[in-house]
Formats: structure tokens, sequence, C-alpha cells
């Protein structure tokens, strides 16, 4: 599994071993006089940065020993291709396009046969080398991560330049070893807009860290969403070819971003959406404290600077307002903040009509009814009833906006309805439609949906796009695909950011809080809050607010309540009987 935590503007510490680049080098005739220095923590993400400068290719080697010696040049760091291209015929170089992609790999094997010659007695003037590799990951141009574990054959053919072999077809793209992409690799977010402008939309990606983090990322955002991705996020940044090739951090902590587009040209929406995007992306740099945004001669400002400080446009950003924890106790609906458990203020604090779920808000509170097949709507007061019938609801879930969402399954279709401002529509749920979820929870941008499907030992969480119009109507859910997780039989999946989800799922130690990214990048097993473990008493649901600061909260088979500070561990609170436990504001 490859190690993936996110980071935010204060860089968490991700601790990595320092280790020898190249795992390969044990085989014969791969250079190894290349320099290699140790230097001071990167910026605040916690490895122990290793620079290296491969060896060029010598003189007289083999086949075999050129196509290690061109896998051994691809794990330059800080990352070039200009060793590894020296191991190219000149044609092959010339095409050959380092940046496409990246092939992340383990237990690679070469080996060579002959190919052609120009007499019996005459040298070959071809050689074909096979690279057989464990191909672990893909990584597209712009960093976005795809999980292969297959196994892969590359065919290289080498021919003679001036005597020496060099390879005349390189791969698309680099090849890098499952450890160098442990070590120089991290997952960041780069941010979109929603189709109608409101939200920015997190997109996780992939980018080496070093001195070229902030350009990497800035490349990476410009190049777009792409024509192919569901629920059509938006860009407001000019082209790429428009973008200066590099964006310098200066010694006070100021990323300069320029383009030849002439930002005077746009309308001031357009300037404000062009600013956030960008900031929102580099607030993740260490020690980038403001941005410099140049268009032609234009300089884009918030405040009247010429700088836009890292935390600005927080309002495109989601609801950062403190949540609370709550559940229902002995026919009470509760709020739960730290250890204290108080009944809500209002009817439902009274009388939860036994109810089994609860979804809370400052707009107010869903109730299903015993039996699943009524939920009741109210106030936050209790009061304004309405009632809406079904078959097999869930637990219902807010939104930012006030709407509430009702999942339930008559027949053998599951339906998604939505009541906003007074009205009830039932959405457009494509693929969800055939599965049968046990939870559903909408990321804190409310602009991805997570669900969990139980499957007789084939349990899944599927994550899917909530698609709105340019007015932001709601116009229903995209298709939900697998998040690859690892952990056996996961359930209750919550969102624990925009693009991490955490859940229960069984280990050696009994049931346990596990994280896993929505790409299917990593999975943090196990291990919540500075390792504590959860008791082994058979949690069944979980309640995570969206950053890392909010506590952590489970049921278990006897309906008590179990309650983990931020640094602390996992205690047991005096409140029994407790079911539905949610999160909520």
């Amino acid at each position: 599994m490859i190690s993936r935590r996110r980071h935010d503007h204060t860089a968490r510490s991700l601790v990595v071993a320092v280790v020898t680049l190249v795992t390969i080098s044990a085989c014969a005739g791969i250079p190894t006089s290349g320099p290699v220095t140790r230097v001071a923590d990167d910026g605040g993400f916690g490895e122990s940065t290793v620079r290296y400068s491969p060896s060029r290719p010598i003189a007289d080697s083999t086949p075999q020993q050129v196509v290690r010696g061109y896998l051994d040049a691809m794990l330059a760091y800080p990352q070039s291709s200009g060793t590894a291209s020296a191991f190219l015929t000149p044609e092959g170089a010339k095409g050959w396009s380092p940046t496409a992609r990246v092939r992340v790999y383990s237990a690679p094997s070469v080996s060579a046969t002959l190919a052609k010659s120009v007499g019996a007695d005459a040298a070959p003037t071809r050689v074909d080398v096979r690279l057989s590799l464990d191909e672990e990951a893909r990584l597209d141009r712009q960093g976005h991560y795809t999980r292969r574990d297959r196994p892969s054959d590359i065919t290289y053919r080498l021919e003679r330049i001036k005597g020496e072999w060099r390879i005349a077809n390189p791969q698309v793209g680099l090849l890098v070893s499952q450890k160098f992409f442990g070590d120089y690799f991290r997952p960041f977010d780069i941010f979109y807009f929603d189709r109608p402008g409101r939200r920015l939309v997190p997109d996780p990606v992939y980018r080496t860290v070093g001195d070229q983090l902030a350009t990497g990322l800035v490349s990476s955002l410009v190049r777009g969403p792409g024509p192919s991705a569901e629920g059509t996020p938006r860009s407001y940044l000019p082209p790429l070819d428009s973008l200066r090739p590099s964006v310098p951090v200066s010694d006070d902590g100021v990323a300069d971003v320029e383009f030849d587009t002439d930002f005077s040209a746009l309308s001031e929406s357009v300037q404000d959406h062009l600013s956030a995007q960008i900031v929102w992306t580099l607030r993740q740099v260490p020690d980038v404290t403001a941005v410099r945004l140049l268009g032609g001669t234009t300089v884009l400002s918030n405040s009247g600077s010429t700088v836009q400080d890292i935390d600005s446009w927080a309002g495109f950003g989601p609801n950062v307002a403190p949540g609370h924890t709550y559940a229902i106790a002995r026919d009470k609906v509760v709020q739960i903040d730290d250890d204290r458990v108080e009944p809500l203020t209002g009817a439902w604090g009274e009388n939860a009509r036994g109810a089994v779920f609860v979804g809370v808000s400052d707009d107010g509170v869903a109730g299903v009814l015993a039996g699943r097949s009524q939920v009741r709507i109210t106030n936050r007061k209790g009061t304004g009833a309405r009632t809406f019938g079904g078959s097999g609801f869930i637990a219902p879930r807010w939104d930012g906006e006030g709407a509430v969402w009702l999942l339930d399954r008559p027949g053998s279709q599951t339906r998604v309805r939505v009541l906003s401002d007074g009205m009830i529509r039932t959405l457009d749920v494509g693929g969800l439609a055939a599965l049968a979820p046990s939870t559903f929870a909408l990321s804190p941008d409310a602009s991805r949906y997570a669900v969990t499907i139980p499957g007789a030992g084939r349990d899944s969480i599927q994550v899917g796009r909530v698609l709105r119009d340019a007015d932001d109507r709601i116009l229903g859910l995209g298709g939900p695909a697998r998040v690859f997780t690892g952990a056996r039989s996961p359930r209750a999946a919550t969102w624990s950011s925009g693009t991490e989800l955490s859940y229960l799922a069984e280990s050696r130690s009994g049931r346990q809080i596990y994280s896993s990214a929505i790409d299917g990048s990593s999975t943090i097993e196990g291990i919540s809050r500075g390792g504590a473990l959860l008791p082994d008493v058979d949690a069944g649901t979980l309640a995570i607010g969206p950053d890392d600061t909010s506590p952590r909260y489970a049921t278990d088979a006897r309906k008590r309540l179990w309650y983990l500070p931020p640094g602390e561990s996992w205690q047991l609170l005096s409140t029994t009987g407790v079911t539905g436990l949610t999160y909520g504001r």
C-alpha cells in the first residue's frame, strides 16, 4: 500500500525513513557513482530528503546495463530527465515525453535477446531487452492516481550509437520505483469550482515535494479538470500556454504566478474566481504566505495590496462553522459536545417519537421513525412537522444549503429525494439505483457523496459526484465508483475531509477506524489520533467532524457511547442506550 496523507497549510508531518534510492542498484553494471546528498527536512513535510544525481552511461556497457542505468537515471531528485535522456538514441530522446505520466513499479527484472545483426560474423546492431515489473499505480500528466496492481512487460529496442548501446524506443512518461514514489511524492488538492461557480471543489493529485512544488501544483491546476470529469468542474484560469514556466517563491514566502493573458480584460468575477483557485491550491505549499498574481501588466488584488494573503477567499470554501455530534438516547435526541451529552433543545429533546435515525442541522431535524417507513421533518424547535413515506429509509442528511436528503428503497431500486425550500424532488441517481446502501454521506463542500454498500463479505465504499446546473439546482447523482481500501468489511463511512473518508472496518485488534483517500491511493489502518486504538467492543456507528481537531465518537454493540478527544485515548461515556449517531451543524 502506498502511503498517503493530505497536507494543509500547516503541512502536517509525515515521517518517512531515509532510504537508498535505487533498489535495483545491486544488479551488475548499474552506475553507483552519482553523488547522494542528504539535506534538511523539506519545508515541514517531515521527510529526510535525499538529493540524488545519477551517473550518465558508462562506456562499453551491455544492453542490460544500459536499461538498468536508464531506470536508475529516472530516479533523479530533484526530478530531471536530462541524465535519463543520455541513455537514449538521439531520435529516441527527441521523441520521449517524460512528463506525460508516471508509472510506479516494483520487482523489476531485466532480460535480453539478440534481435538483428549485419552478417553471421558481424557484431549485433540491434538488441531487444525486456523489462518485467509489477506496475503498482499510474499518475497522469496532472498527477491523478490510478491503482494498477498488475504485472507489465516493456520491450526496449537498443541500437548502437558510436559503438555504444542506446535505447531507441523509450516508454511514454517516467518509471519510478515504489520506494521512490513513497519518499518523494505527496498528495495534494488542486481546486476547481462547481458548475455554478459557488464552491471550490478539491481534486486530489500527487506531486513531488521540493523547490518546484509550487510550479508543479499550478501547472496541474491550469491544465483544467478535463472533458471527462463527471459533474463538469469549472476552471476560470487562462490556458496552459499562457502560464510562465516557473512559480518562484521569495524568501519572504510570496509565490509569483504570472500569465501572458491580460487580466484587465477579465471581469471582476472571473478575476476573483481565478485568484481563489490559485490561492487555495498554493496554501498547501510550506512557507508560502501570500501569492502575487500577474496577467500581462495587471496585478490582481483583493485588499488593495499587490499580494493576496494565503488564507484569503475563505468564502468559496466549505462551511467551517463548528458542528456537533447528535444521537438518540432513551427516545430523546441528544447533542454531544466533548464528553457532555445533553437533550436537544425543543420537542425532539423531549420525545423522539421512536426514531431510529436522525439528521440534525441549524435548519431542522429529520427523524426516521420506527419501521423505517416514515421520515418526520421539523424545524430545530420540533414544530412545523412534515412527514414523508417510503420503505427502508436510512439516515437522512442535511447539506449546507438547508436541504435534507432522504434515501430509501421502495421495491428493488434505491431512491433519493431532496427537500429544499419546501419542495421535494426525486433525483436521477444513475447506477446508485441498483445498489442498496446502508449509509449515505455528503462531502463538506456537497460536491460528492459516499455510500457504504454491504454485501456478504464484499462490503464496499463507493463515491460519486453531486450534479448541479448553472443555477445551482441539484440535478442528480453521478455514477458511484468503488474506493479501494484494502480494509475488511468497511461500514459507516463518513467524510473526514473533502478527499478522504473515515469508516469502521475489521482488524486484528477488533473493529477500528480506518481512513482512505477517495482515489484509492492509501489507507491508514487501525490507528486513529496518535495511535489510540478503539477497544474491541464491536463498534457499529461512527461520527467524525470534517477536520483534524474534531473529536471522534463511536457506539458499540451494547449501545454505549465512546469518545476520543484529540491526542488522547478512547473514553467510555456514561450515557447508555445510544443509537443513530451522526454529525451535523
